[in-house]
């Protein structure tokens, strides 16, 4: 919270209000249709990503795993500590009949290819732009000057190479894992090393997709679709509010919102508040103002940020509530469930 709030006051204090206002009074808003469109799209990139993630543990179709990974977005939207992941697994693991835990598991491995599939998109941007010269003046921006680009740059993109490798290895070796978890174990009480050696074998199970180079390399490519089509949809909005207008062409539009898209999920990974908050609007408006190929007016991209995220936020939050109710099912529920399977 205390992030979102930080971000929030940094982002209103550093520009013109009234000149943000009249940007959202001129923007065109017929553009929210196809972009929400496009988000929608997206989410069904991600239903069938899932699915190849999941069929170790059970064949699904996308389209029956979609309103799972909407209500999900949804309490991500609402509850903080993106619980919504953790109802998503669950709500999968009672819809479908799988393990809860191995779901789970393979939520995360999710977010980890979709951090590597946008460290690709900005790696293919740096073959256009100057990608190290807007993460130094985004440093300079955010007050971490101090902070080499280099650093900035590695701090954000190691971790996700990292645990992408770990985890990799902890798949491609499944019985020394075991064997390490279990030696790790050693010192603590019996009761303590049975639930050590249940949850290995349960990340193990979560695991199973990477064991094999070929559905590491289809999972990859699954996610380049996610993430185009949600880029699509910040490039839509760019139209909304004009920023072609400060571009050459739309092909170095494109450029840029692909950049704005990646910068600013990547920040999202940074823990804030319900929707990430605060921090998607400054990084997102920073990113603007900062871009390789040209510099948007401050007030017309805090606009653009503000009104993005509600596109990306609310609908979600529409959608889930509709798939909630069409199966008669209610958040409470879920969480009532959970207590009384305890």
């Amino acid at each position: 919270m205390g992030v979102s709030v930080a971000s929030l006051a940094f982002f209103l204090f550093t520009v013109d209000v009234r000149e943000m206002a009249d940007a959202l009074g001129d923007a065109n808003y017929w553009y929210i249709a196809p972009a929400v469109m496009m988000y929608l799209i997206s989410v069904y990139f991600r239903s069938l990503r899932w699915t190849a993630m999941l069929k170790h543990l059970k064949p699904i179709s996308a389209w029956r795993l979609y309103p799972v990974v909407v209500i999900g977005y949804m309490v991500n939207n609402l509850m903080p500590l993106r619980l919504g992941e953790i109802v998503r697994a669950y709500y999968a693991g009672e819809r479908e009949g799988i393990s809860k835990a191995a779901a789970l598991v393979t939520v995360f491995v999710e977010r980890v290819f979709d951090a590597i599939a946008l460290l690709f998109f900005i790696a293919v941007a740096a073959l256009f732009v100057d990608v190290g010269a807007l993460a130094k003046r985004l440093g300079e921006s955010l007050g971490v000057e101090w902070l080499p680009w280099q650093a900035l740059v590695a701090g954000f993109s190691l971790p996700f190479i990292g645990a992408l490798a770990v985890l990799a290895l902890f798949a491609a070796y499944p019985e020394r894992t075991r064997r390490g978890a279990l030696w790790l174990a050693r010192p603590l009480p019996a009761r303590a090393r049975d639930i050590v050696g249940s949850l290995t074998a349960t990340l193990l199970r979560g695991l199973e997709p990477l064991r094999s180079p070929k559905n590491m390399a289809t999972l990859f490519v699954l996610s380049i679709p996610i993430w185009l089509t949600e880029a699509a949809l910040f490039w839509i909005m760019g139209f909304s509010f004009g920023i072609d207008g400060f571009h050459s062409g739309p092909w170095d539009m494109a450029v840029t919102m692909i950049v704005v898209t990646s910068v600013a999920n990547i920040g999202a990974s940074i823990p804030a508040a319900p929707g990430g908050l605060g921090l998607f609007e400054i990084i997102t408006r920073e990113t603007l103002v900062l871009g390789p190929l040209a510099a948007v007016d401050r007030s017309i991209a805090g606009g653009f940020a503000i009104v993005t995220h509600a596109v990306i936020l609310l609908p979600m939050i529409a959608l889930g509530q509709v798939f909630l109710w069409m199966n008669n099912v209610s958040l409470r529920s879920i969480r009532n469930l959970g207590l009384n399977r305890e």
